[in-house]
């Protein structure tokens, strides 16, 4: 008996060498692979784009039309005939190739000029602004964009694209070191330490703020180097280093937070600027400490609500154990509806943190105007610090133990940097006092609601605002001139409202 007898009967033609017939395979075999599209090499296909869902259409990339190719039906006579009947390609033609397709007002498709270098910079501006990767020039989602949008255009790979926007940072840091040097602008500055997520190296930023010939307020980045430490001389020399870097020779106002560093920091760059000139710094140096209310009212929330902190995150725990998982969220919903929920401490919790739930609610809406980015806030910082106070001095007097104690530790906490006679900046002041809508009556009605109405305090502040600001007007007269109309420094009442 044969070798072949021996096998079972699915083996059996393939044992003896035999080839199995399709019908005869066994249904676990693999599918076959589909084969592999070949690339068009007719040249005809530059001006087409081939249908994804039917191979057998496609269409013109200069009308959109709907031509047949299926190679083994028409094959490309038709596409050629319809190249040469396409006013627009004709149109695309006769430019010399640098016109694309586009619409006017009313719909119609018209031929329009192309630039390619004008392309490729508003390419490499979008990766600025949007903050990508130079890498997403070579994206697949992108190219095919550009290849069915513009198929004319070559795109760069981000080698290119990384030299021309770091030409483009040279040349907006010249222009804007002209710009300085030029027109010498006085130039507020704020600064920011900022620690790296994943490297834990930490980064010093300067933003300068000025006004240019418009009266729009400007700001750019002007610094983000690596510190090795917070101390105040390593802050203070980055902050001189800054100014020699763009020319800058006048300093109103630097914003800083309440670190430690920062106090020393600033005067010894008083220091370094009162060797630049009588005009580097106004009142010498006086006003030129600026805290930044963001980060004020940020310490006196949490140190206010240290005391129930640990209720608080009682609280965020159990919501994120509840919404771990659809099945913890459906049983605790059940458990609500049925009022069967167990009784433990974070019933406590809730209820202590519900009282409390006013501080948050009445500095929401002063951190949002603290933090405004695209407005000028600096005529309504006072205000909202008017309500803040305002609103503690409330909550001191009020029956509920908890809330009166908070409150109490928070004022002392406002006080330390708010404090209207001795540790706030006057320029806060000063700054609402410019804005027409308030003058000198909104902060004299403001002075009158915190300390009382004819009360010292009251008129010790009314007096030393219009001191400084007939200060500061005396000292723009000799550092710019005289005004050309208007009353002068002399005419000004020490009693008129402003």
């Amino acid at each position: 008996m044969s070798g072949c007898e021996d096998n079972d009967e699915i083996l059996g033609d393939a044992a003896c060498g035999k080839k199995r017939s399709a019908t005869e395979r066994s249904s676990t075999d693999l599918p076959p692979l589909p084969k592999k599209r070949q690339a068009h090499r007719a040249l005809v296909w530059q001006h087409f784009i081939q249908k994804e869902d039917n191979f057998s259409f496609c269409n013109y990339r200069y009308c959109g039309q709907e031509i047949g190719c299926d190679t083994k039906k028409s094959g490309t006579s038709a596409m050629k005939n319809h190249i040469n009947q396409c006013k627009l390609f004709q149109t695309f033609e006769a430019s010399g190739g640098q016109q694309g397709l586009g619409t006017d007002s009313s719909g119609v498709v018209t031929a329009v000029k192309y630039d390619a270098g004008l392309f490729r910079r508003s390419v490499n501006k979008m990766i600025v602004l949007n903050e990508l990767l130079f890498s997403f020039v070579e994206s697949e989602g992108f190219r095919r964009l550009c290849h069915n949008v513009l198929p004319m255009y070559t795109v760069h790979c981000r080698k290119t694209a990384t030299e021309d926007i770091f030409g483009m940072f040279m040349k907006e840091e010249a222009s804007l070191k002209h710009l300085f040097c030029s027109e010498q602008k006085r130039v507020s500055l704020t600064t920011e330490i900022w620690t790296a997520p994943t490297t834990s190296y930490s980064y010093m930023v300067f933003t300068s703020h000025w006004i240019d010939r418009n009266w729009d307020m400007q700001k750019r980045i002007t610094s983000f180097k690596p510190v090795t430490d917070h101390k105040g001389e390593t802050i203070a020399e980055h902050l001189s280093q800054c100014l020699v870097d763009w020319g800058i020779e006048k300093v109103f106002t630097v914003t800083v937070d309440n670190a430690k560093g920062n106090d020393k920091a600033l005067r010894l760059f008083t220091e370094a600027c009162r060797e630049l000139g009588p005009n580097a710094l106004i009142k010498d140096g006086t006003l030129l400490h600026m805290r930044c209310c963001a980060h004020v009212l940020n310490l006196i929330v949490r140190d206010g609500l240290a005391e129930v902190k640990e209720s608080v995150m009682a609280i965020r725990n159990a919501v994120k154990y509840v919404r771990s998982s659809g099945t913890q969220l459906q049983s605790f919903q059940l458990r609500v509806l049925t009022g069967k929920v167990s009784r433990g401490s974070l019933s406590l919790d809730c209820d202590e943190v519900h009282r409390l739930v006013k501080f948050p609610k009445l500095f929401f809406g002063s951190t949002l105007a603290f933090s405004a980015s695209k407005s000028v806030t600096s005529t309504s910082c006072y205000n909202e610090i008017v309500i803040i106070e305002r609103n503690l001095i409330a909550l001191s007097n009020i029956k509920d133990d908890l809330l009166r104690i908070q409150a109490t530790e928070m004022r002392t906490k406002f006080e330390k940097y708010w404090d209207g006679l001795i540790n706030m900046n006057p320029l806060v002041i000063i700054a609402s006092v410019f804005d027409t809508r308030n003058k000198m009556q909104f902060a004299s009605i403001c002075f009158d609601k915190i300390y009382g109405k004819d009360c010292v305090e009251s008129a010790h502040l009314r007096t030393s605002i219009r001191t400084l600001m007939k200060q500061l007007y005396e000292e723009y007269v000799v550092k710019i001139g005289p005004p050309s109309q208007g009353d002068s420094a002399g005419n000004m009442s020490e009693n008129a409202d402003v």
